[in-house]
């Protein structure tokens, strides 16, 4: 069974989301990402790959595709 943080990575790649669903999922995953930086976590790579291949999607909404690829800069592992 997926994680939480799994289902919506997957939920933003998904081909029939619509871009509501991709904010949520986008918020959502801002949100972890901020959790997991308070904590001193790193976060799920799998967070990280979802969020640099949907900043690259060239069908994805242009604002939330610089929102992806602002927090995959901000929170990748350096």
């Amino acid at each position: 069974m997926a994680t939480e943080d799994e289902q919506m990575a997957t939920q933003l790649l998904r081909t029939g989301a619509t871009v509501p669903e991709q904010q949520q999922a986008l918020s959502w995953l801002a949100d972890y990402c901020e959790e997991s930086y308070i904590l001193n976590l790193p976060p799920a790579s799998k967070v990280l790959q979802a969020l640099d291949r949907f900043s690259r999607k060239t069908q994805a909404d242009p604002a939330l595709a610089r929102r992806a690829a602002k927090l995959y800069r901000q929170y990748q592992l350096r």
